[in-house]
């Protein structure tokens, strides 16, 4: 009887611990098991500087994303800047860091094709199919559909553009032929020049990874976490994150990309 009642005790005692922890979701770019190996020394970090659980999800869909802010599942969140901007108009975060990667906290988008492509302008795409390794983010979206649009080319040219949902689904179309170009991050297509494709052209940077805190947070945690993010310097922790750290947002940084809904509404195929 004693031992039942001291497993109801701990029983109890887990969960009201747990349910005082905090959600960090990262919105996955189509690596989720090994965006999830890379971020749980974050959470662990996190979850010893504050004195409670900090729970890591790997969130697949920036729908569901934004569907998990709105039943107020999520504290902390690693996003594209783009979605950084849906979020906010739902008025309940704060755009508190940037990730800092290598030395940058910017990062380009380029249009990529075959190497052995006969395709070497932008005009050249006309007609062309084409396609994105995001329907919705900065660098694999946004940036490269912002190039089209300063060389005139509308939806009307390229009628076959498509969403392939992730940069290395997008590549590998282009790869097999099964696209003519694609529009991805310049860190992604690094890992296949030579290998199948070659960069077209490069968009204008823009910031990398924005760190969102809910306002839902009680002031003092909210300020706490910020205090604790800019303060890791934990050498081991960052390499295994795959960070420099973590920085806060210059001013002006998100400005080139607040037109962002005008440049997709010139290509309603991906709406």
């Amino acid at each position: 009887m004693e031992r039942r009642s001291n497993f109801i005790v701990i029983l109890v005692l887990f969960f009201v611990h747990f349910s005082f922890g905090i959600t960090l979701a990262v919105l996955s770019s189509g690596k989720p098991v090994e965006e999830y190996k890379r971020y749980k020394p974050l959470t662990t970090y996190l979850s010893d500087e504050l004195g409670k659980p900090v729970n890591l999800i790997i969130v697949g869909q920036v729908s569901k994303l934004l569907e998990m802010y709105d039943d107020h599942k999520i504290d902390i969140s690693i996003t594209c800047p783009i979605v950084y901007f849906e979020l906010k108009e739902k008025g309940n975060i704060d755009a508190v860091a940037v990730v800092k990667i290598n030395g940058q906290i910017m990062e380009s988008g380029v249009i990529v094709v075959r190497e052995d492509s006969n395709i070497k302008t932008i005009q050249d795409l006309k007609d062309k199919r084409v396609t994105l390794g995001s329907s919705i983010c900065a660098s694999n979206c946004v940036m490269p559909l912002y190039v089209l649009s300063k060389e005139g080319i509308t939806y009307e040219d390229i009628p076959g553009l498509w969403s392939s949902g992730s940069d290395k689904a997008a590549i590998l179309a282009v790869i097999a032929g099964l696209a003519d170009a694609a529009g991805v991050k310049e860190d992604s297509a690094k890992e296949y020049l030579g290998k199948g494709i070659k960069i077209l052209t490069k968009s204008p940077y823009v910031p990398r990874y924005v760190v969102n805190l809910s306002k839902d947070l009680p002031e003092d945690e909210f300020n706490r976490i910020k205090k604790i993010l800019f303060q890791l310097n934990d050498k081991e922790i960052l390499k295994k994150v795959g960070i420099d750290g973590f920085v806060e947002p210059p001013s002006g940084l998100l400005d080139i990309l607040k037109g962002y809904k005008s440049i997709l509404k010139r290509y309603p195929m991906l709406q």
